[in-house]
């Protein structure tokens, strides 16, 4: 239906333009010059309107954004931890990930009630979320085999 519209707003433009031209034209060959030029402005105005709104209805829509799923949260709550070296903040997740505080607060807390993050309290009473399961490629190689430990 929008491309149906756009079409014939399109067509009304070049209709418009077109009398306008012959409005000016009559005008420039001194056939009732005031009635053209007024009757040339107001076409003009009609087609830049049609114009105007056939481009609005013919350009793509900007997509909606999507919310992360509570899994792609997960993730990326994870990869922030991991680049921040195994510990995160709610703010750092925020600024991080594009999430809001509260979706962050939401999202550490339901990975520490999971047992997957430890929480700690800074000196300066700041909240930190703990990842113990993130280590560090030495502590990685390092690693001995279940039965050695």
């Amino acid at each position: 239906m929008k491309r149906v519209l756009a079409f014939l707003l399109t067509a009304l433009a070049a209709l418009c333009v077109g009398a306008t031209v012959s409005l000016f034209i009559d005008a420039a060959q001194g056939k009732d010059s005031s009635s053209s030029i007024g009757g040339g402005c107001v076409t003009l105005f009609f087609a830049l309107l049609a114009g105007f709104n056939a481009y609005r209805l013919f350009k793509p829509a900007r997509p909606m954004p999507r919310k992360p799923s509570r899994d792609e949260r997960e993730r990326l709550a994870l990869a922030c931890a991991a680049k921040a070296g195994g510990k995160l903040t709610e703010a750092e997740l925020s600024l991080e990930s594009g999430l809001s505080l509260d979706e962050a607060k939401r999202v550490l807390g339901e990975l520490a009630g999971k047992g997957v993050a430890e929480i700690e309290v800074s000196s300066g009473g700041t909240i930190v979320y703990a990842f113990p399961g993130l280590i560090s490629g030495a502590e990685k190689g390092a690693a001995k085999p279940v039965e050695e430990a």
